[in-house]
C-alpha cells in the first residue's frame, strides 16, 4: 500500500477531531491519534507530525491509513488481534 502524505479532512471531522483534542476525558492515546490527522490535514508529511506528537513515522503512517479506512471511528478503538494459542487439552497432556 502506497503513502499516504496528505489527507482531506471534511469540516464535520476536523469538529469532531478538535473536540476529542480538547476533551480532557479522552483517552491520551486517542488525543495523539487525532493530532496526528489533523497535522497531516495542515500539510504537515510525517517526519514533522512525528516530531511534533512525539511518535515515529510509522505511527504516523498507520493512523494516517486508518483515518482514510474508517474515519475518525477507526481512530476511537485499537484493532483487534488473533487469539492466543489454545490451552492444551488433558488428552494432550
Amino acid at each position: 500500500m502506497g503513502k499516504i502524505e496528505r489527507i482531506e479532512v471534511p469540516a464535520a471531522d476536523r469538529d469532531r477531531l478538535e473536540t476529542l483534542v480538547r476533551d480532557r476525558n479522552t483517552p491520551q492515546k486517542v488525543v495523539w491519534r487525532a493530532r496526528i490527522v489533523l497535522l497531516t490535514d495542515e500539510g504537515l508529511r510525517a517526519t514533522e507530525v512525528a516530531g511534533r506528537v512525539g511518535t515515529s513515522t510509522l505511527t504516523v503512517r498507520r493512523w494516517r491509513r486508518r483515518y482514510a479506512q474508517a474515519g475518525v471511528d477507526g481512530l476511537l478503538k485499537d484493532a483487534t488481534r488473533p487469539p492466543g494459542r489454545k490451552p492444551l487439552t488433558a488428552a494432550v497432556i
